[in-house]
């Protein structure tokens, strides 16, 4: 190349891949004086291999930059559509709804010198318990949760204790058996569960309680709470559309965006860690408790987007 040639204009895609394209041949010519009215020497064509070799990185550059540019248009071609100014809203409603059934759970402890004996004795109390519960709740689903059976010796063994193991002997040996039986039921009793708690502690339940209130069946409830959900989302995209001076358009999307966990539970609990069940036949009447649980709360969540009109 003879001093005075021009180089070849650039294009136009970027200022800034212009710059950058210039700032890399002239920092090679800058570097290399080149003689006029002479054959190319081998330095010449080094020269102009360099900088044919950079003209095309710049180009690689620019189509690049170029691709990016036109790849939103490219994606609008594919789907045939341009992007359509929306609404987009996000309602809520909660249907508040009296529970139908509770759920109540206690233990049930036995003793013995054998493990026969302690079985025996948390059957023999389960049996009194649950038929006393069921002059209360009739048909109620009674489920057993855990039973176990343990060992018990001195109160000086350190048979737990991190060390050599120890034998069935001495302070270690065995003195006794406990059995130990999770019970849970659940009933639609909702208003008398209170007493149900009550009456098994006395009966000798350990630790009786109420776990929760729940609903039995919510699927009315839950499309109860969809449509006033739409209807409060139609009514709030009414309202932006009025006020932003457009024309509300048809529902393009809808979206469930409800999730119900375990509602809110009054929880009642005879505490202690063993009731004494009283002497025979003829028992008073249970303790009533009055109990009226609070309400299940069934929350619901939609995500309605509309379109705008031009």
């Amino acid at each position: 190349m003879a001093r005075g040639d021009k180089l070849p204009p650039s294009s136009d895609h970027g200022l800034l891949t212009k710059v950058a394209c210039a700032l890399s041949v002239a920092s090679i010519l800058s570097k290399i004086q080149i003689l006029p009215s002479r054959q190319p020497s081998p330095t010449d064509l080094l020269v102009r291999l360099q900088y044919a070799l950079d003209n095309w990185r710049c180009s690689m550059r620019r189509f690049a930059a170029l691709l990016a540019m036109l790849a939103p248009g490219a994606a609008i071609a594919q789907t045939g559509e341009e992007p359509r100014p929306r609404i987009v809203i996000t309602s809520a409603a909660t249907i508040p709804s009296p529970p139908d059934r509770a759920v109540v759970s206690f233990s049930i402890h036995g003793e013995g010198t054998t493990s026969d004996e302690a079985v025996r004795a948390m059957v023999a109390k389960r049996d009194r318990i649950e038929n006393g519960l069921a002059g209360i709740a009739a048909g109620a689903d009674i489920r057993a949760a855990q039973v176990g059976i343990a060992e018990v010796r001195g109160r000086d063994c350190k048979r737990n204790v991190y060390g050599n193991a120890q034998l069935s002997t001495g302070e270690c040996a065995i003195v006794g058996y406990t059995a130990d039986l999770q019970v849970e039921i659940r009933t639609a009793a909702v208003n008398d569960a209170g007493t149900m708690v009550s009456l098994a502690g006395r009966l000798g339940a350990t630790n009786p309680r109420i776990e929760r209130f729940f609903l039995a069946e919510d699927k009315d409830i839950r499309r109860r709470g969809i449509a006033e959900a739409l209807a409060e989302a139609k009514l709030q995209a009414e309202a932006i559309a009025s006020a932003s001076g457009v024309r509300l358009g048809s529902v393009l999307s809808v979206s469930n965006l409800s999730f119900n966990g375990p509602g809110p539970y009054d929880e009642i609990v005879a505490t202690g860690q063993r009731v004494i069940a009283p002497p025979p036949p003829p028992p008073p009447p249970p303790v009533a408790i009055g109990l009226k649980p609070r309400a299940i709360e069934t929350q619901v969540k939609v995500q309605v987007v509309y379109a705008i009109l031009p």
